[in-house]
């Protein structure tokens, strides 16, 4: 079947991706790195090299599995380069994820190049 399904152009369902980043909500690019071994990270650093973005969007196809998403947001923060935003984590777990208040987290998501810089590993 799935030789016919090639012939004839069936599309064919495609597994949930767990991590989708990028920096515009509406132009994600999928990460395969469906156990967040790694790849999320390599994903990430190509995303600041190629993109430089002020924001980064992370979003999983599952939301009941927002692990991934976990870690990329954890990554982030160790790193300290970006502002990240997590629609589907509740804003005051990933401004505690940044270590840093709830306030300073909405201030950094509104103005990303503004003065605050205390957001994750930044010092």
């Amino acid at each position: 079947m799935g030789m016919l399904d090639k012939l004839l152009g069936t599309p064919q369902t495609q597994a949930a991706c767990n991590l989708w980043i990028g920096s515009d909500p509406a132009h994600l690019r999928p990460v395969d790195d469906p156990e967040g071994l790694g790849g999320y990270q390599l994903a990430i650093d190509q995303l600041l090299r190629e993109d430089a973005p002020a924001v980064i969007y992370l979003r999983s196809d599952d939301p009941k599995d927002l692990s991934v998403v976990r870690k990329a947001l954890e990554y982030l923060s160790r790193i300290g380069a970006e502002v990240a935003v997590a629609e589907q984590l509740p804003i005051d777990e990933v401004a505690a994820l940044f270590g840093v208040s709830l306030e300073d987290y909405r201030a950094a998501i509104e103005d990303p190049d503004g003065p605050l810089v205390a957001l994750g590993g930044r010092s």
